[in-house]
């Protein structure tokens, strides 16, 4: 029970850019700006949220040599790199500018299934390392590549022996769940919740087969909009309960945020 309220925690702090793990970074007030990352690390895969933000009042013109905008890295406990965004990638080799606006945002997402070498990595404990690749800024080289770049650190959960595959689609408290489950007694269960009100309470689900068999099933839900929370995510947990009565095996699924600060 300890570990599963651990992974919708995580999940909850990992939607909420405020909540991250470390700081954005900030350069000078000459050149206001922030840069920073944050995982969303889920069952599956992780979704990485690069943002680069002018904070002030003067345009900023970010300068770089090729078609690649960032690099992404992720290192284990022990320090060995375990993915690299660029790895495998081409990017044109020509300069290219990147403008902002005073206090517009560039926001890029990409997305990493947890796999190296053709393996999914461990559960457990990893460090992203975010850095702009930009050299100059408004025609002036970049000194310290310290604010061009930004460290988290994200919890990789261990692989879910019942649920795989689960997508979601739909917004404003109508959504269609779809994926495969193997339950070990034949029946799982979900509600959904907002990190501190449950919006729909336990409702069991029977797909049709169980352990070791997987079957696709779908699940359509809706949540009066007078529920749906202001500034927050929704969040659908899927689980198996234990001979004892005991939650196992939740898979937390992100259904919609809102006003996430965006």
């Amino acid at each position: 029970m300890r570990k599963v309220s651990l992974l919708i925690i995580l999940l909850l702090m990992a939607v909420a850019p405020v909540l991250a793990i470390g700081e954005e970074k900030q350069s000078p007030a000459n050149l206001e700006y922030s840069f920073y990352i944050d995982p969303l690390a889920g069952p599956e895969k992780v979704e990485f949220e690069i943002v680069l933000q002018n904070l002030g009042n003067t345009e900023l013109s970010f300068e770089f040599p090729t078609s690649q905008k960032y690099e992404i890295t992720v290192l284990d406990a022990n320090k060995k790199k375990v993915y690299q965004y660029s790895e495998g990638k081409s990017f044109t080799q020509a300069f290219e500018t990147l403008t902002l606006k005073p206090q517009e945002k560039m926001k890029w997402v990409e997305s990493w299934d947890y796999s190296t070498a053709g393996k999914r990595v461990q559960e457990g404990e990893y460090s992203v390392t975010a850095q702009l690749k930009a050299t100059s800024i408004n025609g002036k080289p970049v000194g310290d590549k310290k604010l061009l770049t930004d460290t988290k650190t994200m919890y990789i959960p261990g692989e879910n022996p019942v649920f795989k595959g689960i997508v979601s689609e739909g917004s404003k408290g109508n959504y269609k769940i779809m994926g495969e489950a193997r339950p070990i007694n034949g029946k799982f269960f979900y509600t959904a919740e907002d990190g501190h009100n449950q919006l729909i309470p336990e409702t069991e689900v029977v797909p049709g087969a169980k352990y070791p068999q997987w079957k696709p099933f779908s699940l359509e839900i809706s949540i009066p909009e007078s529920k749906l929370p202001q500034n927050g995510s929704v969040i659908l947990n899927l689980y198996e309960r234990s001979k004892d009565g005991e939650i196992i095996h939740t898979y937390p699924v992100l259904l919609e945020r809102f006003n996430n600060h965006d």
